[in-house]
């Protein structure tokens, strides 16, 4: 008896590219970069202001340019740009949020792959070890519904990085689109 469910994969389908001994062999201190990353600029999320945390300089959250390793911030819908000079948050400045029982994640951006292509690999510059996520980028333009914004974040149970670092590259490819890989460093409470 076949499945229930047939797996079908979309028009333009491009499989994912993966050489398994240069995953097998990333480290926390692995950068790397495309030759020619030609990606096209995704819908952003509904923008999280920060305040004074943009003080040290932002830029897109799907950029590839920045040199270092970047930090954006999340509550619910809401995601902030990229912090490329990310340092711990002041008391002052988590303070400046005004959420009511929301919890604000700061995660650090790791890498970006676009169909299936690994653009884009940042070393850490965290050393906390936490969860990862997959960021994908809504589709709608124009002006939000806010109660049902169509981008996604999915939490990874893998922790090591060639895992999801091949999860990024996979769900690029399968879903057609650029995915951003994140790693959880801190989730506050209000």
């Amino acid at each position: 008896m076949s499945p229930p469910i047939t797996d079908a994969l979309p028009d333009g389908y491009v499989p994912a590219r993966i050489d398994p001994a240069w995953l097998a062999a990333l480290t926390d201190d692995t950068s790397w970069h495309a030759t020619s990353p030609a990606v096209p600029t995704p819908v952003p999320f509904p923008r999280l202001e920060t305040g004074t945390l943009g003080d040290a300089g932002t830029a897109p959250l799907f950029d590839l340019e920045h040199a270092t390793t970047a930090w954006f911030y999340s509550i619910g819908y809401q995601v902030s740009d990229a912090h490329v000079n990310p340092a711990d948050m002041t008391r002052e400045q988590h303070d400046w949020f005004n959420f009511d029982r929301a919890v604000l994640f700061t995660r650090e951006k790791r890498a970006i792959a676009h169909r299936g292509n690994l653009l884009r690999l940042w070393p850490a510059h965290s050393d906390v070890t936490g969860e990862y996520a997959l960021v994908c980028a809504p589709t709608v333009r124009g002006e939000y519904d806010l109660s049902n914004v169509d981008g996604l974040m999915v939490r990874l149970s893998a922790t090591d990085l060639p895992a999801v670092v091949r999860d990024v590259i996979v769900a690029s490819a399968r879903m057609n689109t650029t995915v951003l890989l994140a790693r959880t460093i801190d989730r506050m409470y209000s």
